[in-house]
């Protein structure tokens, strides 16, 4: 990736050329974030032995947990600098005179995406999910259900019929994070995860669980964060249903729990 040229201090510009240099450098910015994302992806695989062309390493677990930790804290910078370019972009928009809140309806770009139209209809899919309710008993292999509080683009969906679900368009790349407070009852050093339950389940490469030790519940509430990529297949189906279920002998009780998923 090249280096971006700009003119020289003090140059003379009108309003229109300077507002197209910003919004190049928000372009520039946002095409540096997708090379580390997919940097991040690839040494994933390549941990995890599915790099095409490379050999399998010998990982231990714990290796694999580390690199995971290492990708999950990078993925979360990201996440909050396509914030900022977002805010950055929509005021250089303003600026310039376009509404960024008006756009023409585009047409599906897939099977799975119903026809939509306004404002986030071409933009990239993003949903903020809050749990139902707070404060409830989470059991052993029962999913989460979810009410959205936020939603952009129609690439991303909840399930109204079932709020366990969320749709997604199996053929992108998507990054997704959760955050879960649980606390007591405490009951011994046992362990559990949260695992991402993709349906069909060959619809995105392989997602790793979250796996937790309720010890620290003997003193205080105990938060569950997780982050991760999620890579469509070679060949795809239309859609998939993504749901979080709990791997865990018996039941938690959860005061609140958030999930976020973007498309990348």
């Amino acid at each position: 990736m090249s280096m971006p040229s700009f003119p020289p201090c003090g140059a003379d510009m009108t309003k229109d050329e300077a507002l197209t240099m910003i919004i190049a450098s928000i372009a520039m910015e946002e095409l540096a974030l997708s090379y580390i994302v997919n940097a991040e992806g690839e040494k994933l695989q390549y941990v995890l032995g599915t790099l095409p062309g490379s050999h399998k390493p010998c990982a231990s677990t714990q290796e694999i947990l580390a690199v995971n930790k290492s990708a999950a804290a990078l993925l979360d910078t990201v996440m909050q600098s396509q914030m900022l370019l977002k805010g950055k972009l929509e005021k250089a928009l303003e600026a310039s005179g376009c509404d960024p809140a008006q756009g023409p309806p585009c047409p599906p770009s897939h099977p799975c995406e119903p026809p939509c139209g306004g404002p986030s209809s071409c933009r990239k899919s993003a949903i903020h999910l809050v749990s139902q309710r707070d404060g409830f008993s989470w059991d052993n292999g029962c999913p989460l259900s979810w009410r959205c509080q936020d939603q952009q683009g129609c690439g991303i969906r909840q399930d109204e019929e079932n709020p366990a679900q969320v749709e997604l368009d199996a053929g992108k790349a998507y990054a997704l994070n959760y955050a879960i407070n649980i606390c007591g009852p405490y009951r011994g050093n046992s362990a559990g995860a949260v695992r991402v339950k993709l349906t069909p389940c060959d619809a995105f490469s392989d997602v790793l669980p979250l796996n937790f030790s309720v010890r620290g519940l003997r003193c205080e509430p105990l938060t569950l964060h997780y982050s991760t990529v999620l890579f469509p297949q070679a060949c795809p189906p239309p859609c998939a249903d993504l749901s979080l279920l709990l791997d865990y002998r018996d039941s938690l009780f959860v005061e609140q729990a958030s999930l976020n998923i973007f498309e990348i």
